[in-house]
């Protein structure tokens, strides 16, 4: 498994600021999936942590043209508490490593860039159909981590597998 990691600039003001994604050499009938792998269990607390606020760029008026944003300021703090410390990005790479690492491709670990624009989605908010879903890490026998992940997949973003 190839693993790539981006540092953290230091001046970031929160510690949630990890993006984990892993590819899946062959998942579901198809090759190379990525899986973008986010927290989901979020405590109500932090989500009415004012200091969330703080990472998030308000300023509408220079986002209206960007069609994709379309969430609300709730949203944006949710797509924020998504993210990972660096305690649980190490948790994750070595449950990973551990348990699936004949089938991953690659491993990426990057962090957010601050301040975040008001109006992105969290991971957790995107409906699961024919070909997009999740993998819920914490379901599986065994699960080690205090805390719960999940991954989602879109299936019509990469190639069938070719027997």
């Amino acid at each position: 498994m190839q693993k790539k990691f981006a540092p953290a600039l230091g001046t970031e003001p929160t510690d949630r600021i990890y993006t984990i994604s892993v590819t899946i050499r062959s998942f579901k009938g198809r090759k190379n999936v990525q899986v973008h792998l986010f927290r989901s269990d979020i405590p109500e607390d932090e989500l009415q942590d004012p200091n969330v606020l703080m990472c998030i760029d308000t300023d509408c008026e220079k986002y209206k043209l960007e069609p994709h944003l379309t969430g609300s300021l709730d949203d944006t703090k949710q797509m924020i508490l998504e993210s990972f410390t660096q305690d649980e990005t190490d948790a994750i790479v070595a449950y990973l490593e551990k348990r699936y690492h004949s089938r991953l491709g690659e491993l990426q670990v990057m962090p957010l860039t601050f301040p975040v624009p008001q109006g992105t989605m969290p991971l957790a908010t995107i409906p699961e159909g024919k070909s997009m879903g999740f993998i819920r890490f914490d379901k599986v026998t065994d699960y080690p981590l205090p805390f719960a992940f999940r991954g989602f997949y879109d299936l019509d973003q990469h190639e069938p597998n070719i027997i």
